[in-house]
């Protein structure tokens, strides 16, 4: 099939978490066009791209005990990657579900010493991490060869979080990674998006998508996000 050599291809071309999603969506293509009786009623989606991470930059490394290190912060800048799976309701309408994986870090050092014990953190990739999933409903304004899709869901987030303490004062080195299992780190949200899609071949679109994660749990803007996107349709 043309189409999964196309996601093959784009397969080769991406690493990490992102060739997890693909290995699903190849799997699903050939059941989904199975099942599918009606053209575009389905549709998968697969993006990767930048995120600004607003959580990571409001850590304060300054107060607490004296003598203290922290080495808490990460880079506003990263990236994120996920998968759509979408389906038509209605005829500018859709409902779909989503899974996107960010990743914030920083190289950290440092150099010091603890009851006359040399204690050397060198390069370090501290990583702050998010999982959002989303439930949405999107819209469609379609012209002839592209679309605007406007986009607002819930979304359930976990976090997974690097931080180290270095402190003279208590004589202690902590490198500590909280996520929701050890730490119960979970937040609820909302995310609404943007997406300007072109048809490239009579299944598949490229696309641009910008969208904003704000968690109200906490009442705080965690991110937003900038990816290029490839979508299929059924």
């Amino acid at each position: 099939m043309a189409e999964l050599k196309m996601l093959s291809y784009f397969f080769c071309l991406t690493s990490g978490p992102m060739k997890r999603i693909l290995l699903l969506l190849l799997a699903i293509v050939p059941f989904a066009s199975t099942f599918s009786q009606s053209k575009d009623i389905l549709s998968v989606k697969v993006n990767y791209g930048l995120n600004g991470n607003f959580f990571v930059k409001q850590y304060d490394e300054l107060s607490g005990t004296p003598n203290k290190t922290f080495l808490y912060k990460k880079d506003f800048l990263g990236t994120i990657s996920g998968a759509d799976l979408a389906v038509r309701i209605g005829k500018n309408s859709e409902l779909g579900i989503a899974y996107s994986r960010s990743i914030n870090k920083r190289e950290r050092s440092y150099s010091g010493t603890i009851s006359g014990v040399q204690v050397s953190v060198i390069d370090f990739s501290n990583r702050h991490i998010n999982n959002f999933y989303q439930l949405y409903y999107q819209r469609s304004l379609k012209r002839v060869n592209d679309t605007f899709k406007f986009q607002l869901g819930g979304i359930y987030a976990q976090m997974n979080q690097q931080e180290i303490e270095i402190s003279n004062y208590l004589n202690e080195i902590r490198v500590e990674e909280r996520n929701f299992k050890n730490s119960n780190l979970e937040e609820l949200g909302l995310a609404a998006g943007v997406e300007y899609q072109r048809k490239i071949d009579t299944h598949f679109d490229l696309g641009l998508q910008v969208k904003a994660y704000y968690l109200i749990t906490v009442e705080t803007l965690e991110a937003i996000t900038l990816t290029p996107t490839l979508t299929y349709r059924f």
